[in-house]
């Protein structure tokens, strides 16, 4: 989550962690069902409100 929250790419993201871009998907459309939101907006104020 902080690779978003920092405003890395998808790409960015998947390269830092030797990892496919479809992999990373994957675990933000995890993400953001556990944490029942629908966009990266909403990851990054409920990471600046700390509500993590």
């Amino acid at each position: 989550m902080a690779g978003i929250v920092d405003g890395k790419s998808y790409k960015m993201i998947a390269s830092d962690l030797f990892v496919s871009i479809d992999t990373v998907r994957t675990h933000i459309k995890n993400i953001y069902k556990t944490l029942e939101i629908n966009s990266k907006a909403e990851l990054i104020r409920k990471s600046y409100y700390n509500e993590l």
